[in-house]
């Protein structure tokens, strides 16, 4: 008599083909900020790889070099500051922010990049957010070692919308999270902050509108984030998943 199998088997096998996906969408995310910055593969796609510290100190050091380019684009922009043409008046000013200005705080370059519309809120959120925790490590040699997790929940004892900002608005149990699946909630973050300061440099054709501001429906982006890779990467997310397979992360909703 042919033994049966578990009837849980197929609900795993679909959990894991989703989170092959979910990493796969990530990867490519990240591969695209290597094009754009010019450097070479596997510096951010990679991340998973590398110690917590050096993942967040990438990060940052990615996003600052992409906060200065959509200054400059937001400058040379038709209306400017206040409506004040154009990129002849506002190059010393971009200039000024890209050599002078902090990233964070009021003015930072974060906030020059929201006010001339290159940056939205959550962008905002994440990118202040995993400065801060930049700062512990940076500040304190000590923490070199710790965890992403164990950093992100003692910054979350003073602010208690830590986790949402760090994770673009998803609301995560960080109580006995896996740390391997914390820096793939983070890959995730810093991916989607990557594809709205590229929608944003280089707005998509097809719709007057839609490439006038820089934007894409929110069902299709949505859409596109929930589903992870497209159709045609069905194979290559298995090898993904594959190569990820050191990653601690539950894979069920409820774990999140």
């Amino acid at each position: 008599m042919e033994s049966e199998k578990p009837a849980t088997e197929p609900e795993s096998q679909s959990e894991d083909a989703l989170f092959g996906k979910f990493v796969t969408d990530i990867q490519e995310g990240l591969e695209a900020g290597e094009k754009r910055l010019d450097i070479p593969p596997g510096t951010l796609s990679d991340l998973y790889s590398e110690p917590d510290y050096i993942m967040v100190i990438k990060i940052i050091a990615a996003i600052e070099p992409t906060v200065n380019d959509l200054i400059a684009a937001g400058m040379a922009k038709g209306g400017g500051l206040g409506g004040v043409p154009n990129k002849i008046t506002f190059a010393p000013v971009a200039d000024f922010a890209v050599d002078r200005l902090l990233l964070s705080g009021r003015a930072g370059k974060l906030e020059l990049a929201k006010r001339l519309d290159m940056l939205g809120d959550r962008d905002i959120a994440f990118a202040e957010t995993i400065a801060a925790i930049r700062n512990r490590y940076a500040h304190n040699i000590k923490n070199a070692s710790r965890n992403l997790i164990d950093l992100v929940l003692e910054a979350e004892k003073n602010n208690a919308q830590l986790s949402k900002k760090l994770f673009y608005g998803m609301r995560i149990k960080l109580q006995n999270l896996p740390n391997g699946f914390a820096k793939v909630l983070l890959a995730w973050s810093f991916s989607r902050f990557l594809e709205s300061a590229e929608r944003r440099l280089h707005p998509p054709t097809g719709g007057f509108l839609n490439g006038l501001l820089g934007l894409i429906p929110a069902e299709q982006r949505d859409g596109d984030l929930a589903s992870g890779a497209r159709d045609g990467d069905r194979a290559k997310a298995g090898d993904r998943r594959q190569k990820h397979r050191h990653l601690d992360g539950p894979r069920d909703p409820d774990s999140q």
